[in-house]
């Protein structure tokens, strides 16, 4: 069982997020803002984070910074309904799992978890990922 960090503004990506995250057997955890996020994160053992980029007191690739240095293994999924060339490029300069842009689709997220919690787990052995 992982802990799967979900930060979104919305309260519907929030909980679809979380109730996909329950149905695979895993622990959501959720933040409705940056702030709440980085909290959750110190205080937290995050396996997976799903991180939206446009959100109020703290944005997402400043959370993405913030996490990689806590944690240089973090993976962190970015989300966006605005997708950009330049928020593609900051998700991967700061070492971020992958980049999606909303509307969410459930066999997605499910994916996502299974290979991120699967690339976390080979990045802690020491595996070449």
């Amino acid at each position: 069982m992982a802990n799967i960090l979900i930060v979104d503004d919305e309260s519907a990506v929030r909980k679809l997020l979380s109730e996909v995250v329950k149905r695979m057997g895993h622990t959501p955890i959720e933040a409705a803002n940056g702030k709440e996020a980085y909290d959750q994160f110190r205080n937290a053992s995050i396996d997976l984070s799903f991180l939206d980029i446009h959100m109020p007191e703290l944005d997402g690739i400043s959370c993405l910074e913030t996490f990689k240095s806590i944690d240089p293994a973090a993976v962190v999924i970015v989300m966006t309904g605005y997708p950009s060339a330049e928020t593609i490029i900051e998700t991967i300069e700061d070492d971020g799992y992958t980049y999606i842009a909303k509307p969410l689709e459930v066999h997605q997220i499910m994916d996502l978890i299974e290979r991120g919690l699967a690339f976390r787990e080979a990045r802690l052995r020491g595996e070449d990922v």
